[in-house]
């Protein structure tokens, strides 16, 4: 955590990630409302329109009271990101053997890979699943945005404690008593071990990613990539935002879990699109060589477990009054 003596929280920060994303939602609502007015034929778009302005001088408080909940996570995921960067300097990556020899326990004697090694099949196929796992991080923060600028209620509530509760659980409680690397950086972090079980992974990752890049696809595999930039970090005891090696749990998997439940109780549709997209970040946990199939499993019991701990303490706030 400290790079040539001297502290680099800065360099973690998310405030940037949190100011674009903002801009970019906000952006997308005003014009997408536009739209929906001239699709349905509003004889006066423009005047109606204007109509949202209002809310913003009417609600001013209420709408600056969650403006500032969503960049106060700016605070917190900077910080995370600290921790999770000192989780292998407790840990010191223990577990791999272990969460990896469970995977076969699972999967009849051979990593949960092999189960889906025809979907290597298709580059085209494993570059889109890369790039639904790319951008996880702008849907967990949007996500967490529409629950924020939410009027109070018992789901919001629900949602967003849950959401404090995963990162601090899994991502830090977690990941620090059950340290662990995972496939893609086994080899590096155990280079004591004459076994490297995950080199054929690895060796289809740069085959697929050799293959997109000759082929002049719009993407790579930005998986090996970011995998090298974060073990380059780790090994410079760097601090950036994202930074941090850590497979145990996932909280990619556990994201993604708790968006589908918050989501299920606002939209039932919107939920299932949100359940299958967990799927996809389930397979692609462990196709892209991040995690072992094990941590998804085990994020996905504790988020139900944070879920329905939290649910059993929040009350509706329409049904509590100080008058009362």
């Amino acid at each position: 955590m400290f790079v040539d003596g001297s502290f680099s929280f800065a360099d973690g920060s998310y405030f940037p990630y949190l100011k674009i994303l903002f801009e970019i939602l906000v952006s997308l609502f005003l014009v997408s409302y536009f739209i929906y007015l001239i699709l349905i034929r509003e004889r006066q778009p423009i005047k109606r329109f204007s109509y949202l302005v209002k809310p913003v001088f009417c609600k001013r408080y209420e709408i600056l009271s969650s403006l500032f909940l969503f960049y106060a996570t700016g605070f917190f995921l900077s910080a995370f990101s600290t921790a999770k960067g000192a989780v292998y300097t407790v840990g010191e990556f223990a577990w791999d053997s272990a969460f990896s020899e469970m995977d076969r326990l699972l999967f009849f004697g051979k990593d949960a890979w092999h189960f889906f090694d025809w979907l290597y099949q298709y580059p085209v196929f494993i570059m889109l699943l890369n790039l639904f796992y790319n951008v996880w991080l702008f849907a967990v923060l949007g996500v967490f945005a529409f629950f924020c600028f939410q009027l109070p209620s018992r789901v919001r509530n629900t949602y967003l404690y849950s959401w404090l509760a995963c990162w601090v659980v899994l991502g830090v409680v977690c990941a620090t008593l059950f340290s662990s690397a995972g496939p893609a950086f086994f080899s590096r972090v155990h280079p004591d071990l004459s076994v490297e079980p995950y080199q054929d992974l690895m060796e289809i990752l740069r085959s697929i990613d050799a293959y997109l890049i000759a082929s002049d696809f719009p993407f790579p595999l930005w998986a090996l990539s970011t995998q090298d930039w974060l073990y380059n970090l780790h090994v410079e005891q760097g601090v950036k935002a994202g930074a941090g090696i850590s497979a145990m749990p996932s909280m990619h998997v556990s994201m993604a879990v708790l968006m589908a439940l918050g989501l299920t109780h606002i939209q039932k549709w919107i939920g299932i699109i949100f359940w299958f997209y967990a799927f996809i970040i389930y397979i692609g946990s462990f196709l892209l060589a991040w995690h072992y199939a094990v941590d998804g499993i085990v994020s996905f019991i504790l988020t139900l477990l944070i879920w329905y701990v939290v649910g059993l303490f929040v009350k509706d706030p329409k049904r509590v009054s100080p008058y009362q």
